[in-house]
Formats: C-alpha cells, structure tokens, sequence
C-alpha cells in the first residue's frame, strides 16, 4: 500500500491544487478549515494550525512524506512556526519532507519572507529529515493584481528581472516530487522560462491585450508613504517594499530548468499563461 502523503495549507492555492493532481495517492490534508476540503471525498481532512503543537502531532502522526506550504505571518515568527512543523515531522518519524521555498531565500535577502525561508530551509537540513526544497519565484497569477484597476504598477524595483511562474507549473512540480521525492532529494529553483524586468511585464500585457499596462518604478521613501496611508501593518509595508527590493538586486532574475526536468513539460509563459487564462487581466 502506497504511503500516505500529508499536504499542510491544502485550502491554499498551491495545497489544493497539489491535492487534486494526486487523487490517486492516499492523501491526509491539513487546513485550519477542513470543512472546506470535503469534496476531497477519499482523503482524510485533520484540523491543524502551526502555532498548534498538539494539533501538528496528529497531523504528522504516521505519516511518511510531508508536504509543508510556508504560513503567513510577521517575519520571524512565520520562521519559528514552520519549525513547530518540522520538530513535528521528527517527533513522527517521517521519512521525507518537501517544502515550498522561495528563489532567493538568503539571510541577507532584500524580502523578508525569503529570510524567514531561508531559517526554514536551515531548520530542515539541522532535522536530520531526506528533503526536497523547490524554491519557486514570484506567482504569474499575481501580476493582475500588482498592476491593480488601473494597470499601473508602482515600486522601487528599478530594471531587475523576475522569472515570474505560474502556480499550476509549481503545483505539477510538487505533485510529481510527491510521488517520488527521494528521487529529488535536494533544492530546486522553479521558474517560468525567462526573466523580465517590471516594464517588460508592463509590455507584454500591453501588446496581449490591447489594453496599456505600465510600471513606475518609485523611491523606497515614495513606496513606503503611499503603502502606509492603505493602513496596512508596518510589516507587511515592508514586505511589499522589500519584494521590489530583492527585483531590483536580482534574487529572482535566474532562470532554472527543474520543473521541465521533473515533470517533462516546460512551464509556461506570461503570453500563454494569460492566453489561457484572459478572465484575470482587467
């Protein structure tokens, strides 16, 4: 009998999608939601939290390969609770764990999630856990959104590139990792199949569509006060102002070719990802 995979964070993008790509697989998925996750009718659905270490127990308990998807939280407090999941994962005897990282993860990352990444990535060598790491790069998904209403994108990101990537690229990379990851032992950087700096983005969705996209890149000062004045917490603003930070010193600038080695499928590009999906460009 195959062993069972758990999936944390299954109600999330990257989770659910890694979920449905394994329906073959006997699956155990966590989300402080299970209730969310009932049409994964032949999986078992466990109520779980990172700040929750009884709830993590149980989670954890039997199982042999762990999927852990990155919490959201104040940076380094989201470090400390991804390691509440890998000192579960030890205490459970799994045999390997697979965690989503992100390109770039360095302790002296411009973006500090990457640094909070990075910490985790330490605390799973230091487990004595077989682990894959795919460190993917910024979302295609999300570039709608960082343009906003207006299609204008504003941050301090200069002329550094971003090999954006497609969440469906990411998530056929887990699965397949997934059902065989000590085949993958290692880290993997994911990304889309080039770099483009923020204007070249702007251009790309211009010509698609029709429509005039643009980016305005900003001072860090410029970025700050118009981010304050949403009401966001202080940091989250530097979490935004740090992503274009880390564009502009490069982080997410190379190009790897791990999701067509591990899957055998090249991942996609900005034109066909938007060609397949135009509902999401305003």
């Amino acid at each position: 009998m195959a062993a069972t995979i758990l999936i944390t964070g299954a109600t999330g993008h990257i989770g659910h999608r890694v979920a449905e790509l394994l329906p073959n697989q006997p699956l155990r998925l966590m989300s402080r939601q299970p209730d969310k996750l009932a049409h994964f009718t032949q999986a078992e659905k466990v109520a779980g939290d990172y700040q929750d270490r009884a709830a993590l127990e149980k989670a954890f308990r039997d199982i042999a390969i762990a999927f852990v998807i990155s919490g959201y939280a104040p940076p380094g407090i989201r470090a400390s609770l991804h390691k509440n999941a890998i000192s579960a994962a030890v205490l459970a005897g799994v045999r390997h764990i697979v965690y989503l990282s992100f390109q770039g993860a360095s302790p002296v990352s411009k973006f500090p999630m990457s640094q909070d990444h990075y910490q985790t990535e330490e605390f799973i060598k230091q487990s004595g856990l077989s682990y894959t790491i795919l460190r993917d790069s910024f979302y295609m998904d999300l570039i709608p959104e960082m343009f906003g209403e207006q299609r204008l994108m504003k941050g301090p990101g200069g002329q550094g590139q971003v090999a954006w990537i497609a969440r469906e690229d990411v998530a056929r990379t887990v699965a397949q990792v997934l059902r065989d990851p000590f085949a993958y032992s290692g880290t993997y950087d994911l990304t889309g199949p080039e770099a483009l700096t923020l204007t070249q983005t702007a251009e790309r969705l211009t010509h698609l569509t029709g429509k005039e996209y643009r980016y305005q890149p900003e001072t860090i000062t410029q970025g700050i006060r118009w981010r304050n004045d949403l009401g966001a917490p202080t940091w989250e603003v530097a979490t935004w102002i740090g992503s274009y930070l880390a564009i502009a010193a490069g982080e997410v600038a190379p190009v790897s070719s791990a999701v067509a080695q591990i899957t055998g499928q090249k991942p996609l590009s900005l034109e066909a990802y938007f060609s397949k999906h135009p509902e999401i460009i305003t």
